[in-house]
């Protein structure tokens, strides 16, 4: 009889009342109220409480530790586990190999800029897109996209509870609940599915051998983007074990692309895996090497590292659409990989989805009335030398060079002298260093950007130690202030904003340059703040796409 009502609640929409009246038949007397909540939600599509329960779903600070002690046995167990969870759901493998095409990608930089090239591409080429991505900005319906858009927060709240009452109802102990990274992909594969897109776009978390996604067995396509040092703690300390890694997602007889300059010898054990896989690995084109008329080059994210993304986007989407026309032959085991990919002609979906990309939080500007915020997540030190010449060029086009401001947080295991060093070149007035924290008051904003696997006070105490790798790495200021004056440590995004509006807003000048870079989960909180509607999230700038004129 309880399977019945299980079963019940699972596939039927039943009022509350009968659901009430159809437990008291069971075993069960008393349904807790954390499950009654659970159910109302569920009839409820409340997009607050599913979110809540989400959060639930994170490791404390204290297991994260311990978990963290146990790296290699924990994360072995990641893809059996996303089985697992998928088959409860009555998704098994089968499933989606037969009924979902998709383009996996890993990376330490790029990706994520990557597969949003890539699904703007083939969704002018007339594709109904999905796109599974991580970390989210704001909110966390924006991991889960289709057709560039995403869930919309009722559309979140139904799947959610569909995804979350099977798994709940199906435990084999109180324990046996995927964690939120794990509950996220599972979701996007659920919705995808029901959603029935024509392409489905998997951006890696972390690593991708042992990587939730890596349940995935046979994709169309596979990229790795520009490779680099990144939760080393997990993946290893030297770019060699992490392209060890990153060449997880690699699957037999499916061709991959990669870019040229990757660091050290990655590069060849990339090579080593197609070989000994027998998987075609090609090396893509500069972008310009594509036979570009009619059409100019321009591309919907700023910088010139957005050029070998675009070019790695443009070989995977057209790999995707026509998946024979460069194959190599997995039996020519004499073939030297990597091989170079050919340059092709650009049509218009493609010339009109590099264009049209959008991707907040990477290279972008808010122009506000007391100050141009530039904000661009950057979290390996290659990145952030990108990050550098973006601003540099983004803000020469003041007529005069107005006062520069820094924000700027990194968390994890990432070197701040590191990451902190490029940042110099753009001499500052003023450095603040703060933590992902956003204040109470803002409570809509804060649920979603909830992080319990770190504690505040282990927050706070990373921004004091961000600020001293400034000063002790010789912080350049100009003016006349103290140092004291020019380098704060704040304990919230939020006093990080105030201190700007409030300390250095002023009327007599013509506005301030902000900086906003590091870690995404700070740039999705200052963006969460700048802009409390979230406008900028569906909002794109319309970039024409228009023949050369000589």
């Amino acid at each position: 009889m309880h399977v019945l009502f299980t079963y019940s609640v699972k596939r039927l929409n039943f009022s509350f009342s009968h659901a009430l009246k159809l437990l008291s038949k069971t075993k069960f007397l008393v349904m807790e109220y954390a499950d009654l909540k659970t159910f109302s939600c569920y009839k409820e599509n409340n997009y607050e409480a599913a979110v809540e329960t989400l959060n639930s779903l994170q490791s404390n600070a204290s297991v994260l530790e311990k978990a963290r002690l146990q790296k290699d046995r924990q994360a072995i167990t990641n893809v059996p586990f996303t089985e697992k969870y998928l088959n409860r759901l009555g998704i098994p493998l089968d499933k989606i190999d037969q009924q979902l095409k998709i383009i996996h990608v890993s990376g330490t930089k790029g990706k994520g800029s990557t597969c949003a090239f890539c699904e703007s591409i083939l969704r002018y080429h007339g594709l109904k897109t999905g796109f599974y991505s991580s970390p989210h900005l704001i909110e966390v319906r924006e991991r889960i996209r289709i057709n560039g858009k995403p869930l919309s927060k009722e559309e979140f709240a139904r799947y959610f509870w569909e995804v979350y009452n099977p798994l709940k109802n199906y435990m084999d102990d109180e324990h046996d609940m995927p964690a939120y990274f794990k509950f996220m992909t599972i979701m996007a594969f659920y919705v995808f599915l029901n959603e029935k897109v024509e392409v489905a776009i998997f951006e890696v978390g972390i690593g991708g051998l042992y990587d939730c996604t890596n349940v995935i067995r046979k994709p169309v396509v596979v990229g790795i983007t520009s490779l680099g040092l990144d939760h080393v703690s997990l993946l290893g300390n030297t770019v060699e074990k992490i392209a060890f890694h990153k060449a997880g997602i690699m699957k037999p007889l499916v061709p991959t692309y990669t870019v040229s300059d990757q660091p050290g010898e990655s590069l060849n054990i990339l090579a080593e895996k197609a070989l000994d896989i027998k998987c075609p690995l090609y090396i893509v084109p500069s972008l310009d090497e594509y036979h570009w008329a009619p059409y100019q080059i321009k591309l919907g994210l700023s910088g010139k590292v957005q050029w070998k993304n675009a070019s790695l986007a443009l070989q995977l989407s057209r790999a995707f659409l026509n998946p024979k026309i460069e194959s190599v032959s997995a039996e020519q085991d004499k073939c030297i990989f990597p091989v170079s990919a050919l340059p092709f002609q650009i049509h218009l979906p493609d010339a009109l989805g590099l264009a049209q990309t959008f991707w907040p939080g990477r290279s972008q500007i808010l122009r506000l009335k007391t100050a141009t915020f530039y904000i661009d997540g950057a979290h390996t030190p290659e990145s952030i030398e990108a990050c550098v010449e973006w601003f540099l060029h983004a803000s020469a086009s003041s007529k005069r060079r107005q006062k520069r401001v820094l924000i700027f947080n990194t968390t994890g295991d990432r070197n701040a002298s590191l990451l902190l060093a490029p940042l110099k070149r753009c001499q500052f007035d003023v450095a603040i260093f703060c933590s992902n924290i956003i204040g109470t008051a803002n409570e809509s904003a804060s649920k979603d950007l909830l992080n319990l696997m770190v504690t505040k006070d282990q927050q706070v105490r990373r921004s004091n130690v961000n600020s001293d790798a400034w000063l002790e790495n010789g912080f350049r200021f100009n003016g006349t202030s103290s140092q004291k004056q020019m380098v704060v440590a704040l304990p919230t995004i939020n006093t990080a904003l105030n201190y700007v509006n409030d300390k250095l807003v002023d009327n007599e000048t013509d506005g301030l340059d902000v900086l906003v870079t590091g870690s995404l989960h700070l740039v999705g909180g200052v963006l969460s703040l700048l802009d409390p509607d979230h406008n900028f999230l569906l909002v794109n700038k319309t970039n024409s796409v228009s023949p050369k004129t000589s």
